[in-house]
């Protein structure tokens, strides 16, 4: 199918949470784009005690600090599956590059994983109080695709939920791999959700990637 759709986000929402978590959050953007807002498969969560809850991954720490391993076998399950999104998207009639991919918390975390790895060019990739999921082997896993690919990376400087020695590690990672290609934005918030401002980036970002008007 000739690629002639509107440009698309596909967004990932964080532990527990459902893709309605997140319908509505990017205001008139959703006017110039189409959102996508999957919900993640529900399965136990070792720091929950085995809790069977929304999850694209096993979570082993909590806070999620360094600590944390690289994610395991059910994270490749779930990288699998997003990029099976993003195929159907691009099936859709839009092409892979008026695509950005996103997402909060885990749903961050996975959306940096993935697109990162995703075999054809994306438009960007946004990780909010997100982190690097894969860390020992990160550089093999980017495709030649997306090694170019914009990055936006926020976080808080004293997030309670996933410590800053992964996020400001995981960020350093990113400008090592991706260098201008990725954008760091430290925030000093002492919440896990984002600030007023950090959301105002994150929109000005998809617009900028997408070619999207964006009232001031």
């Amino acid at each position: 199918m000739a690629a002639s759709a509107k440009p698309a986000v596909l967004w990932l929402h964080g532990l527990g949470d459902t893709g309605a978590g997140w319908q509505g959050a990017f205001g008139p953007l959703g006017t110039s784009a189409t959102f996508h807002h999957p919900t993640a498969p529900v399965s136990p969560v070792t720091i929950n005690g085995g809790m069977r809850q929304t999850s694209w991954m096993d979570l082993k720490s909590f806070p999620v600090d360094l600590s944390e391993p690289d994610a395991g076998a059910d994270f490749k399950a779930t990288v699998a599956s997003v990029h099976a999104m993003l195929a159907d998207i691009e099936a859709g009639g839009t092409a892979s590059e008026n695509i950005v991919l996103g997402g909060f918390s885990q749903g961050g975390a996975t959306s940096v994983a993935s697109g990162l790895s995703y075999p054809r060019q994306l438009g960007g990739i946004v990780s909010i109080s997100g982190w690097l999921a894969y860390r020992q082997d990160f550089t093999e896993r980017i495709n030649a695709a997306n090694k170019a690919t914009p990055v936006l990376f926020t976080y808080g400087t004293d997030d309670p939920v996933v410590d800053c020695s992964l996020t400001h590690h995981s960020g350093e990672m990113l400008k090592a791999a991706l260098k201008d290609a990725a954008s760091v934005m430290d925030v000093p918030r002492s919440m896990h959700q984002p600030e007023r401002d950090e959301m105002r980036a994150v929109y000005q970002f998809i617009a900028a990637r997408l070619g999207l008007l964006m009232a001031s």
